[in-house]
């Protein structure tokens, strides 16, 4: 007997059906991902940005973890009135208005970034501090850019440009390094004027953005390439000093 055509087209698609439905019961159940894989599948956490995740390839150190540079103790003013340091600034506080449109014609102020009103108002602040803590300040040596340049002179009355303080690439940053690390002449301080995209690289443990525009580290030169961050000093901190410590 001949069934017709549309009860066998019924009859194989619940053939195939009752087919599918029986290989499927018929496998084993998937295994649940183990702790390893379930972890690896995860997003993971943020984590504050690293030394090499925020610096260029130009780096040094390597990467390290971020860490928090303490503040100005007690102790801080006497050691930087015997000498013996190198204050490294980032330059004051900038009009971001402004870009850099041209950075290899270091002289044309136009073509920078420069300083605010209020970055002039701070960083003359901040020499004012300085000098009245009594501290001994020897050679300015700034970035070329204005703004570093405009920093070091209101603050210090001089500033004596360096282009490894800007630019990048191995022989610069041996220059910064030999900077940080090279104890000054006796009972002086040595002040850098610099920017942040060329610290990144070399100051271990620094992220972006976490020096401040104005703000300083000081820096105990141990030789040979090698340096110890001793206080990360706002400008804040540097009137306080200048209020609570008279000569």
């Amino acid at each position: 007997m001949t069934l017709p055509f549309r009860l066998r087209f019924v009859l194989v698609l619940t053939l195939i059906a009752f087919a599918l439905a029986s290989a499927a019961s018929a496998a084993p159940p998937a295994a649940a991902p183990s702790a390893a894989a379930s972890s690896a599948a995860a997003p993971s956490a943020a984590k504050p940005e690293s030394v090499a995740a925020s610096a260029p390839a130009d780096t040094t150190h390597g990467a390290a973890a971020w860490k928090a540079f303490p503040g100005p103790d007690s102790t801080l003013v006497s050691k930087l009135r015997s000498g013996g340091y190198v204050l490294v600034f980032r330059h004051s506080i900038t009009d971001w208005g402004q870009r850099d449109s041209d950075i290899e014609n270091f002289e044309d102020r136009n073509q920078q970034r420069n300083l605010s009103k209020e970055g002039v108002d701070v960083a003359t602040a901040i020499g004012k501090a300085i000098a009245s803590l009594k501290i001994p300040i020897g050679p300015v040596i700034t970035s070329p850019m204005w703004r570093c340049r405009d920093t070091g002179q209101l603050a210090f009355g001089k500033n004596e440009p360096n282009p490894d303080l800007f630019r990048r690439g191995a022989p610069s940053r041996a220059a910064r390094l030999a900077m940080l690390s090279t104890a000054p002449e006796p009972g002086k301080n040595v002040v850098l004027v610099t920017h942040q995209d060329v610290l990144l690289p070399i100051v271990p443990g620094l992220h972006r953005d976490q020096l401040k525009e104005a703000d300083a580290f000081v820096v105990k030169p141990l030789g040979n390439g090698k340096f110890e961050v001793l206080a990360q000093v706002t400008p804040a901190d540097w009137e306080s000093m200048a209020s609570s410590n008279k000569p």
